[in-house]
């Protein structure tokens, strides 16, 4: 009888263990629960909170041990290696709190004014974008400038995953918080203006780079054949043209050369 007792007890004994057992891991993963779904509260109450666009300089701050420092400058150029990103950041705040769209014409620059507007000029290709910077990186070596998908396939540099660009600055400031709707071509630049021949316009980007090559090889052709995309009415078109011209006797002699190869052009004042 003593032993039945005592088989019965430590069957009790065992089970009581095992549903205390099984309440701690319920409580445990209860807090888990919470604990993350409040964590995911914060986070949204963030992303809302930091989701209102503003002009930003911001101050200096530091990435894998090196400090950067952003400021307003009065010009900027620069030349050297341009990346892309896109899928992983679609629809997060950017660091001017815009939300980035990967399909928008914009940009990441580690310094410059948020947002601010820069020409974007693939070295490789000659194509020509205006750029809105509304978003802080990259920050890998050598690159200067992360740009949405959109502003790299506009480039001719999605494939390829890199570039060789320059990158001039043309004007910043808060006027420049539009709509991502908005025709970022149509915004006032406030540059001095050079004289530039167009030579053709395209909806293809192909024959664009085409036709640039085959002025490129001519051999009267002594100026910079570049190929500007601009956004008009919701259409990409694909610009070709020469310059910039400073030298009114220049921009005639080259006008002249078109005229006698039978190739219809214009002059144009555009930002330089």
């Amino acid at each position: 009888m003593k032993r039945y007792i005592i088989v019965l007890l430590y069957i009790y004994l065992i089970v009581f263990t095992i549903s205390c057992s099984q309440t701690q891991l319920a409580t445990h993963i209860t807090k888990h629960v919470i604990r993350n779904t409040e964590t995911a509260d914060v986070e949204q109450n963030i992303n809302i909170q930091t989701s209102k666009p503003i002009y930003k300089v911001g101050n200096p701050y530091y990435i894998n041990g090196i400090r950067y420092i952003p400021k307003e400058l009065n010009r900027y150029y620069e030349i050297g290696i341009a990346s892309w990103y896109g899928p992983n950041f679609h629809g997060k705040a950017t660091a001017n709190g815009e939300v980035f769209n990967q399909y928008d014409i914009t940009a990441a620059h580690k310094i410059l004014p948020l947002p601010s507007l820069v020409k974007v000029t693939n070295l490789e290709n000659s194509r020509e974008l205006i750029v809105r910077i509304n978003d802080r990186g990259p920050f890998i070596e050598n690159r200067i400038i992360d740009l949405s998908l959109k502003s790299a396939q506009l480039l001719g540099m999605q494939d390829q995953g890199t570039a060789k660009v320059s990158v001039e600055l043309l004007d910043y400031g808060p006027h420049l918080l539009v709509s991502n709707n908005k025709d970022i071509n149509t915004i006032e630049v406030n540059e001095n203006k050079s004289y530039f021949i167009q030579v053709g316009v395209f909806s293809n980007a192909t024959n664009a780079d085409k036709f640039a090559r085959e002025l490129r090889n001519e051999n009267y052709i002594l100026y910079k054949v570049s190929v500007l995309t601009i956004n008009r009415d919701n259409k990409l078109l694909y610009i070709v043209r020469i310059g910039p011209l400073e030298d009114k006797e220049d921009l005639m002699y080259v006008k002249r050369n078109l005229e006698r190869n039978n190739i219809d052009s214009k002059i144009v004042l555009e930002p330089s």
